[in-house]
């Protein structure tokens, strides 16, 4: 019912030409209530903050208070970081594949990817409604100085609308602004973790396997190149994402409660 704080430590590791070095650092958390009758309490906290890391439940999707959340983060500017929680519930309880898993969490950061789309369509609608009421008032104002016979060389042309990328705002795990996690079992990873374990294993730019570690990506076999859909040719071959990350999951959930 109520938010509660905590302060973490947190070391980061830079490198630097002579190795490393490390600086510390604390983490103010606020854990805010997840029921939508206590979207207050949510509101408060998010004007304390710089940032924000909304939890969606992997099964569940979105829900009323994830969209208040999200609203929430845009009126107050936060960059938030989307957590899709309980990944062992796809496992242990759906019983699902990770194909089938790797399908179902694309719908779900698109269903969030839509709402944060909702947000900006309706923010733009205001802002396109605000120019054209501004410019009507511009044009009858001009009118009006013509008709009373001032000069009107020296003005300015009108402005047109300026377009704004709506690119940034969207959640999508290449970018890094988008963890799956564990809570129950006390793990959580971004693409990025990965992508360095395979950049060290495979000799592979670690900015480069990000790119291709999450969508349409597939590794010919034969070929050992990363091919896209139209080059698969019908051959039934696995996401890298599905692959290189959720196998490894799975095998390691089937081995623990197995044995």
């Amino acid at each position: 019912m109520e938010s509660s704080a905590v302060s973490l430590r947190f070391d980061m590791l830079r490198a630097t030409a002579d190795g490393g070095s490390t600086s510390q650092h604390i983490c103010n958390l606020i854990d805010t209530p997840g029921h939508v009758d206590f979207a207050s309490e949510v509101s408060s906290a998010s004007r304390l903050c710089d940032g924000a890391l909304v939890l969606v439940d992997v099964w569940e999707g979105v829900q009323t208070q994830t969209i208040s959340v999200l609203r929430q983060c845009w009126v107050d500017r936060l960059r938030p970081l989307l957590v899709i929680n309980k990944m062992d519930r796809l496992i242990t309880e759906l019983k699902l594949s990770p194909s089938e898993a790797y399908h179902h969490l694309a719908r779900l950061i698109e269903q969030v990817n839509a709402v944060m789309g909702s947000f900006y369509a309706s923010e733009r609608m205001e802002d396109d409604l605000r120019w054209r009421e501004d410019r009507e008032k511009r044009l009858a104002a001009r009118a009006e100085r013509q008709a009373e016979g001032e000069d009107m060389n020296g003005e300015d042309e009108e402005g047109n609308y300026e377009e704004k990328e709506d690119e940034d705002l969207y959640f999508a795990p290449e970018r890094g602004n988008v963890l799956f996690a564990s809570a129950i079992d006390g793990w959580a990873f971004r693409l990025g973790k990965f992508a360095r374990l395979y950049g060290e294993k495979l000799g592979i730019k670690e900015a480069n396997l990000r790119k291709v570690l999450w969508g349409e990506w597939y590794l010919d076999p034969k070929t050992k190149r990363v091919v896209g859909r139209k080059k698969l040719a019908g051959r039934p071959l696995k996401p890298l994402f599905v692959q290189f990350v959720l196998e490894n999951i799975w095998r390691v959930y089937d081995t623990v409660l197995g044995d």
